[in-house]
């Protein structure tokens, strides 16, 4: 279940990719409209990450993620009967939030229910990140089916069916880890009325969703137009009032102190760059196989489908090797994994084989994206105690999620920009050779941050502590506190951190 929880967004991406220019032909959608089919869905996932991370943590895990799964299901029943480009784009917003809900407390199930780290919680983080390749593969897949048989309505339908069919079975499979007391609902609630960060919240959603508005406003509308500047100033701002306000709030949305640990903020720069790179070239491949190759929707997700079955893999090597490789020199791999993907992009044109470029720019370019994913969510959940542990996840997803869509605003000013100079005379090849560059680009401002890290092994337990711990925390819900909170036990062998246990410090 965990993998579903993770699959859920990308699911949807893989959904959306399939039918959008069926859905907009048969809505007569502007391009513009178009585009906002998966921009809406992308910013409201992002926008919410921290608030319902946080409302996880207080009102209960299960009940939030069962609350998601359940909104993604019904919502995706209404977004299916959209009748003008208007409520299609709203819906989708809403199909967005409602995705928001299940990845974050499916994250803090996993962090508290493995809450030391061990080579199983390795296993359990690499099948939540299997989630991603394998949501976007089987969504195209599954989804074009469904529409090619009957139209882009039936994809939505039977997405409903399945994630019902899914919330359904979580109700037993999905175990009850809570991070307090058991008390009622309404005490939970009280409890969850006084703590909840408001102010933040009403700041992190305002400013990251005008901000993401703005990313995707502006290769369209131009980036010197007045309301995308306004936009991007306002979001900006909001975003540097949210980051004054957390260091005031009793309970923040983002603690701040875990920007203090290098480490933890060197690992997250460089998964982010990372991310931006991978997020970035993958689209532009897509839409080079649409527009130069003349692929229709079902066929581009074949032709993509041998990155979901490495992805699949690399995430079973990760999970073996964590406890084994230093993880710094896993980062470095995954990082100039990146940096190898997008340049044999570059030299990859409208004449050339498949497989010569493309096919191992994608098993590369998902290497980069598991190896790197896999070692800093496994640190990132480490960071916070286990009462924050779905926080912690929304705070990872969210600034990869952001991360994604400033890549990718990037990356569309080029191609823009390079289009209009060529006033349709140019080489087709052109544009996307330049994108590649700009992702070549991001990944190698990752590769800067590596040789700057210090991070050892993460997993280290003898089996027998590690079983024992794990079957407490999934029977016991945890009593921690105000005040409480667990921390690693930490071995520096030659500067570098050693991830090998907890302990409980008052």
């Amino acid at each position: 279940m965990a993998t579903v929880a993770m699959a859920t967004s990308t699911f949807l991406t893989g959904a959306t990719v399939i039918v959008t220019a069926s859905i907009g032909k048969d809505l007569d959608m502007s391009q513009s409209q178009i585009s906002w089919i998966s921009a809406a869905a992308t910013l409201t996932a992002g926008a919410f990450q921290l608030t319902i991370g946080q409302l996880a943590d207080l009102l209960g895990r299960k009940v939030v993620f069962l609350f998601g799964m359940g909104c993604f299901s019904a919502c995706s029943l209404i977004v299916a009967f959209a009748q003008n480009p208007f409520w299609m784009d709203i819906l989708c917003g809403v199909l967005g939030l409602a995705s928001a809900m299940v990845v974050p407390p499916a994250i803090g199930i996993l962090g508290a229910a493995y809450n030391v780290p061990s080579q199983r919680k390795n296993w359990a983080f690499a099948s939540f990140s299997a989630g991603n390749p394998l949501g976007f593969a089987v969504g195209s897949i599954v989804c074009g089916i469904a529409a090619r048989i009957f139209d882009w309505r039936a994809s939505f339908i039977l997405l409903a069916i399945i994630w019902a069919i899914l919330g359904v079975a979580s109700i037993w499979i999905v175990p009850n880890v809570e991070a307090f007391e058991p008390a009622p609902f309404k005490t939970r609630l009280r409890i969850a009325v006084q703590r909840f960060d408001t102010l933040g919240t009403i700041l992190t959603v305002l400013g990251v969703g005008i901000f993401t508005a703005a990313l995707t406003l502006g290769p369209g509308d131009g980036w010197k137009s007045a309301h995308v500047i306004a936009m991007l100033i306002v979001g900006f701002f909001l975003l540097v009032v949210f980051i004054f306000w957390e260091n005031y709030w009793e309970h923040p949305l983002m603690p701040l102190h875990i920007w203090k640990d290098r480490t933890f903020s060197l690992l997250v720069a460089t998964a982010i760059l990372g991310m931006m790179s991978f997020t970035s070239s993958n689209f532009w491949l897509a839409l080079f196989m649409q527009e130069v190759n003349e692929y229709d929707a079902l066929n581009v997700a074949v032709h993509l489908l041998p990155q979901v079955i490495a992805g699949v893999l690399w995430n079973i090597v990760a999970a073996s090797i964590l406890h084994k490789v230093n993880n710094t020199l896993i980062m470095a791999v995954g990082a100039v994994a990146y940096v190898g993907a997008n340049l044999l992009l570059t030299f990859n044109k409208d004449t050339s084989l498949y497989w010569a470029f493309i096919f191992p720019s994608l098993i590369m370019n998902v290497f980069g994206a598991d190896f790197q994913f896999n070692v800093t969510n496994m640190y990132v959940m480490q960071a916070l105690p286990a009462h924050q542990q779905s926080l912690a996840g929304g705070i990872f997803n969210m600034l990869i999620r952001l991360g994604s869509t400033i890549g990718l605003g990037i990356s569309t000013a080029v191609y823009s920009s390079i289009k209009e100079a060529q006033a349709g005379d140019g080489d087709i090849n052109e544009p996307f050779r330049m994108v590649y560059f700009v992702s070549v680009g991001l990944a190698g401002l990752g590769c800067l941050f590596v040789p700057f890290l210090r991070i050892g092994t993460q997993g280290n337990v003898v089996p027998d502590k590690e079983a024992t711990e794990v079957t407490n925390d999934l029977m016991e819900p945890s009593t921690e506190k105000d005040g409480e909170k667990p921390v690693t036990s930490e071995r520096e062998d030659d500067g570098e951190r050693t991830i090998t246990g907890s302990v409980t410090e008052k």
